[in-house]
């Protein structure tokens, strides 16, 4: 006889927290060069930023890696517990909120994407914080998606959608123009912009990988400001069309993963950081990047095409 899905979701929710307070505990990956070692673990990701003069990139990786995903772990017991538990629906309330700021799944395909980048530059191998972090990731996706939380309607506002876009426009234009990275080596100091660093992946052989950075970092952001502008043209009939619906959806999914490349300079300015002998620090570009793709993201949130019922 099939368990009822809390009785299943409970169990996998406690199996997450474990997995997350190990992912927390453990080095994620460790690397050697010049005779030294070092190690990155999920709670250095802030303090690096910050250690670098990246106050708000410090706070960003914290909210988004520690703070939020901390909460969802916390509550998902009670919102995956039997639907008269008390406190549940307040639960449930928060993690629609939270579940748009997390985003350890970004994080854990930046670390994959960071030891191809890292293949020049030292030894590296993956520590057992990261298979922690992939499980909990897993088990989150999973329980989250059969909690099948909706959107807070009450937070939609057409206006206020369009000013962040315009903001986030304005951003992007720094963000793909200046350096984003601060590579130091005893050879001397190499900055690199954010296509830049696309086309050093794809030099390198590692096609696959330069797509997928190209795709979340580039063409996502543009892509979603390119479709929301799209969808602010449209008139009410056009724009509850299924189509409209599906583009809508599809970028509100979408969006968080351009948050990839500044997780990946947090990770490499952590793991490569052996001071004038090599290390990797965020440039310019960095918080330029982070706020557009944060202001994207809280665009698509203030959204709001018209009800199937106002055709």
């Amino acid at each position: 006889m099939a368990k009822p899905p809390q009785q299943t979701l409970l169990p996998l929710s406690l199996a997450a927290t474990i997995c997350w307070l190990f992912a927390l505990h453990f080095p994620l990956a460790e690397v050697e060069k010049f005779g030294l070692s070092n190690s990155a673990r999920l709670l250095d990701i802030g303090s690096t930023f910050r250690s670098n003069q990246q106050e708000l990139l410090g706070l960003v990786a914290e909210l988004f890696l520690l703070v939020f995903p901390s909460l969802i772990i916390l509550l998902l017991p009670i919102a995956s517990a039997p639907p008269r538990t008390k406190f549940r629906g307040l639960a449930i309330r928060i993690l629609r909120f939270a579940r748009t700021w997390a985003m350890p799944e970004v994080f854990a395909l930046s670390i994959l994407v960071a030891f191809i980048k890292i293949g020049s530059l030292a030894n590296s191998r993956v520590a057992p914080g990261f298979y922690f972090l992939l499980a909990c990731v897993i088990l989150l996706t999973y329980v989250m998606q059969k909690l099948q939380l909706k959107d807070a309607p009450h937070w939609k506002n057409r206006k206020t959608a369009i000013s962040y876009i315009v903001a986030a426009s304005a951003l992007l234009i720094p963000a793909l123009t200046l350096p984003i990275t601060i590579i130091a080596s005893p050879g001397g100091t190499t900055q690199s912009t954010l296509l830049g660093g696309i086309a050093e992946l794809a030099i390198h052989g590692s096609w696959g990988i330069a797509a997928v950075v190209f795709i979340a970092s580039i063409l996502i952001p543009i892509g979603k400001l390119g479709s929301l502008c799209w969808l602010l043209t449209l008139s009410p009939q056009k724009s509850s069309s299924p189509f409209a619906r599906k583009t809508y959806r599809f970028i509100d999914f979408v969006g968080r993963w351009s948050m990839l490349d500044i997780f990946l300079i947090g990770f490499l300015a952590t793991l490569i950081d052996f001071g004038p002998l090599s290390s990797i620090k965020p440039g310019p570009a960095a918080p330029a990047f982070a706020a557009a793709v944060i202001l994207t993201v809280i665009a698509v949130e203030r959204f709001e095409l018209p009800s199937p019922q106002s055709r």
